[in-house]
C-alpha cells in the first residue's frame, strides 16, 4: 500500500495510535486494512505515472513529461485516479472525464464510434487525440478503462511536448504496471439492459528475486442496448511483462488487444426538426435493426528506461497499432415537422491503419551555481497509414417517420456507391525544455522549444492532395510558491495543429496554430487535498469549414477565441470523506471570420461543474457516494455548411448519480459488494451534436450496476 502524505508524528506509532480502538472490537486482518486505508502515513512517495492514493494525485508526468510535483508544474493538468473510477463504476473515458472542468463528450466524424471530446471550447482530434502514456495511438474506438491506472488531462495547447494535436488539450491514459506484490482482482458486474461484464487484473512475479514482474488486465462485456434490437459486445485483454535486467536498466512490453462489436443506432444518436431533438422515447431506433459496427484492434508496445546514475536518465517508448473495422450502417436526414425523415446507406468496407510511434527523451538534473534545472532533450516519430477500404453513402433513399420507424428492408444496401478514401500522416518532431527552481525551490521557470516536420496526404474520391508543413514553437511559465502548500503561477505556450487542405478544390492551407495565455493558482489545502484555479485566452486559427456553395470543397473559417474560468478540487476531506469537485466557464467563439464574425462554437456549454462525494463510514464496511453533473444550456446547428444559420439550443441539464457498496471478507479474502445508479432520475438529455440536425448525440438513460469485487 503507498502513501504520500506525512506527519509530525512517526507513521507507524499514528497508524497504530488510531487504529487501536477497532481492532479492539475486531481483530481480524480486513478490519486492519480498512482503517490503515483511511490513515495517511509516510511511505513511498507517488509515482508520477503509478498509483494515487484516494483522489488527489500530487505529482504526474503528463505536463512537463519528467516526474513533476503538480505544485511545481505552470500548467493545468487534472487526475482522475483509478480509486474513483472504481467508486464511479467508470466505464469509458466520457465516465471519467466529467470529473475534469472544461472537458466535454462531443460527438465525433463517425458518431459515438470513438472517443471526442471539446477541452476549452475546441474539439480534440477524433482520430488521435488520445495518448496511451505519453504516446499518441489510433482512437476509432472508444477506449477501455480496465487496464488504466489514471486519466490525466492536459489543459492548452500540448504540441511542444507531444506533437501535432489540437489546443484545447490532450488526453493521456496512464497504464498499469506490473508492481512487486502479488494479487489477484476479480470483479462481476450486472445491470440494466442485461448489462453482463467480468473483469480481471492479476499481478506477480515470475522470478524468485523479482526481476521479472507481469501483469494480465482482461475484460469481456455484453449488454442489449438501451435502443431497441441493439447489442454491445466487447473484449479486452492486456498482458505485459516487465524485466529489470540491472539495478538501472528495465524493460517493459506488452500488447493491448481490444474487439468491439454494437448496433450502428448505439452511436449515431438521434435527429432533429426546425425546433431542435425531435421528442421520441429514447429506446426508439431511427436506424435499421441490422446496421452494425465491429472493430478490432491490436497495440503492441516496448518501453526501456536506463538510469546512467541518480542525476541522468534515457527513455524509450514504441508502439505500433493494427486495426481494422466494418461499418455497414445508415446516415438519417433531418425530420419534418411531421417527424417524416430519410435513411441511406453510410458505412465503409475493411478499413485498415496501421500506426508506428516513438518518442526517445533524455533527462537529467544539474545544477548552475543557485539554480536547480531540470533538462528534457527529447525527438518522437508518428506515422500514419490509412485506407478506409471504401467509404460508402448514398442509394436509395428508404422513406420512415420518427413515431413509427420503418425497419423494411432497406433498398440502398444493394444500391450504394463507393469512394476511395485514405491518407497517410507522417510528424517527426525534436524538443527540448529546462525546468529551473531556485530562490530555495521557491522560483520555478519553465522553458521549451520544439521543431516539427510533417508531412500529411489525402486521397478522396478521385483526387488527392498533400501538404508538408514546418513548425517551431515554444512555450515558457513562471511559478512561484508563496508558502510551502500554495502557488501562483502564469504560462503561454503555441502549437501546431492539422495540415488544412481541400482536395477537391486542389487548395493546400496554412496549418492550423494556437496560442494561449494562462494564469493560475494552487494550493494544497491540506497533505490530501488540492485546488487548481486558471484562468485562460486560447485562440486557434486557420480554422476551415465546407464551402456553403459546394459542400464538397473546403474554405477557410477563420479565428476562434476561447476564454474561461476553471476550478478543480480533489482529495480527502476528513479521515472518511472523499470529494472531487470542478466548474469551467467557457466563451468560445469566431472572432476573425468573414462568414461567422461572433458566433459561438456549437456543443460547448458556457457553464459546467461536477461534485462526487464519498463517504466511509469508519470500520463498519459500509460507504455511501453521490454525485451531480451540470450542463448549461449548448448551442446546435441545422447545417453544418453555415454554422451561423439556424442555430437552435440543446437545453441545460443535471445528473444524479448515486452509490453504496459494503466490504466483507469471506474465508479471509477482502469483498467488495457495490451499487451504482447513474442518471438516476432517468433525465432525458443531448450533450452534442455533429453541427446539424441528423446527428444529435444522446445521453444514456438510467443505468443501475450492481458489482462484486474479490481481492486475494
Amino acid at each position: 500500500m503507498s502513501h504520500s502524505h506525512s506527519f509530525l508524528l512517526h507513521p507507524l506509532t499514528l497508524a497504530l495510535y488510531l487504529a487501536t480502538p477497532v481492532f479492539a472490537q475486531n481483530d481480524t486482518q480486513l478490519e486492519q486494512i480498512r482503517v490503515l486505508k483511511t490513515v495517511k502515513v509516510e511511505a513511498d512517495a507517488e509515482a508520477a505515472g503509478g498509483p494515487v492514493d484516494g483522489y488527489h494525485a500530487q505529482r504526474s508526468a503528463t505536463g512537463t513529461k519528467t516526474d513533476t510535483p503538480l505544485l511545481e508544474t505552470p500548467v493545468s493538468v487534472q487526475v482522475v485516479s483509478r480509486e474513483l473510477m472504481d467508486d464511479q463504476q467508470v466505464l469509458t473515458i466520457s465516465d471519467a472525464i466529467k470529473n475534469v472542468s472544461g472537458v466535454y463528450t462531443r460527438q465525433g466524424p463517425d458518431g459515438n464510434t470513438m472517443d471526442s471530446f471539446n477541452i476549452r471550447g475546441f474539439q480534440v482530434h477524433s482520430y488521435g487525440g488520445s495518448y496511451m502514456d505519453g504516446v499518441k495511438d489510433f482512437s476509432r474506438a472508444p477506449k477501455e478503462t480496465q487496464g488504466l491506472e489514471r486519466v490525466e488531462v492536459l489543459k492548452g495547447p500540448s504540441a511542444i511536448m507531444y506533437g501535432r494535436i489540437e489546443p484545447g488539450g490532450m488526453i493521456n491514459r496512464v497504464s498499469k504496471k506490473p508492481q512487486a506484490e502479488e494479487f489477484t482482482k476479480l470483479q462481476q458486474q450486472i445491470g440494466s439492459e442485461n448489462y453482463f461484464r467480468t473483469t480481471l487484473d492479476t499481478n506477480g512475479t515470475l522470478a524468485a528475486n523479482q526481476t521479472l514482474l507481469y501483469r494480465v488486465n482482461l475484460a469481456v462485456e455484453n449488454s442489449d442496448g438501451f435502443k431497441d434490437d441493439t447489442e454491445n459486445k466487447r473484449v479486452y485483454i492486456a498482458p505485459q511483462i516487465e524485466w529489470h535486467a540491472t539495478e538501472k536498466t528495465s524493460v517493459r512490453t506488452g500488447v493491448e488487444y481490444q474487439e468491439n462489436d454494437r448496433s450502428w443506432a448505439l452511436t449515431y444518436g438521434t435527429v432533429g426538426n426546425a425546433n431542435g431533438p425531435v421528442d421520441v422515447p429514447i429506446s426508439t431506433n431511427l436506424h435499421d435493426k441490422d446496421d452494425n459496427y465491429r472493430d478490432d484492434s491490436t497495440s503492441w508496445f516496448l518501453t526501456w528506461n536506463h538510469e546512467f546514475n541518480e542525476n541522468w536518465n534515457l527513455q524509450q517508448r514504441i508502439t505500433y497499432v493494427d486495426r481494422s473495422s466494418v461499418a455497414q450502417g445508415s446516415l438519417l436526414s433531418a425530420a419534418d415537422l411531421a417527424g417524416n425523415y430519410t435513411r441511406t446507406y453510410w458505412g465503409w468496407d475493411d478499413e485498415e491503419a496501421q500506426i508506428a510511434s516513438t518518442n526517445l527523451d533524455l533527462t537529467g538534473k544539474f545544477s548552475t551555481g543557485a539554480i536547480d534545472h531540470t533538462l528534457l532533450v527529447g525527438i518522437d516519430y508518428f506515422d500514419e497509414d490509412y485506407d478506409s477500404g471504401g467509404w460508402a453513402s448514398g442509394g436509395t433513399a428508404q422513406p420512415s417517420n420518427v413515431f413509427n420507424p420503418n425497419h423494411n428492408d432497406a433498398p440502398y444496401d444493394l444500391n450504394h456507391p463507393s469512394s476511395k478514401y485514405w491518407y497517410t500522416n507522417k510528424n517527426t518532431g525534436a524538443y527540448v525544455q529546462d525546468q529551473m527552481a531556485m530562490l530555495d525551490d521557491r522560483l520555478h521557470i519553465m522553458v521549451g522549444l520544439r521543431y516539427d516536420d510533417a508531412d500529411y496526404y489525402s486521397f478522396f474520391g478521385a483526387s488527392g492532395l498533400g501538404a508538408r508543413d514546418k513548425q517551431t514553437t515554444w512555450r515558457g511559465g513562471v511559478l512561484y510558491k508563496v508558502i510551502p502548500t500554495a502557488s501562483i503561477y502564469a504560462s503561454y505556450v503555441e502549437g501546431f495543429g492539422s495540415s488544412n487542405t481541400s482536395a477537391q478544390a486542389g487548395i493546400v492551407f496554412d496549418p492550423q496554430t494556437s496560442n494561449q495565455y494562462e494564469i493560475g493558482t494552487k494550493i494544497e489545502l491540506t497533505p490530501a487535498v488540492g485546488i487548481t484555479v486558471a484562468a485562460f485566452q486560447l485562440v486557434k486559427d486557420n480554422l476551415t469549414m465546407a464551402d456553403p456553395n459546394d459542400i464538397t470543397k473546403i474554405i477557410l473559417a477563420g479565428e476562434a477565441t476561447s476564454k474561461g474560468l476553471e476550478i478543480d478540487l480533489s482529495g480527502q476531506i476528513t479521515d472518511y470523506w472523499k470529494i472531487v469537485a470542478s466548474y469551467a466557464y467557457t466563451d468560445v467563439r469566431y472572432t476573425r471570420s468573414d462568414r461567422m464574425q461572433g458566433e459561438r462554437l456549437h456543443s460547448v456549454p458556457r457553464n459546467g461543474a461536477s461534485l462526487w462525494n464519498s463517504y466511509h463510514f469508519g470500520a463498519s464496511g459500509w460507504q455511501i457516494g453521490g454525485g451531480i453533473v451540470y450542463r448549461s444550456e449548448r448551442l446546435g446547428l441545422q447545417r453544418a455548411t453555415n454554422p451561423a444559420l439556424y442555430p437552435y439550443m440543446m437545453d441545460a441539464y443535471t445528473l444524479l448519480d448515486v452509490m453504496v457498496a459494503y466490504e466483507f471478507d469471506v474465508a479471509k479474502l477482502p469483498v467488495k459488494a457495490q451499487l451504482n445508479i447513474s442518471n438516476a432520475t432517468d433525465e432525458t438529455y443531448y450533450p452534442s451534436t455533429y453541427g446539424n440536425l441528423n446527428r444529435i448525440a444522446q445521453g444514456n438513460p438510467r443505468s443501475i450496476i450492481a458489482s462484486i469485487n474479490v481481492h486475494f
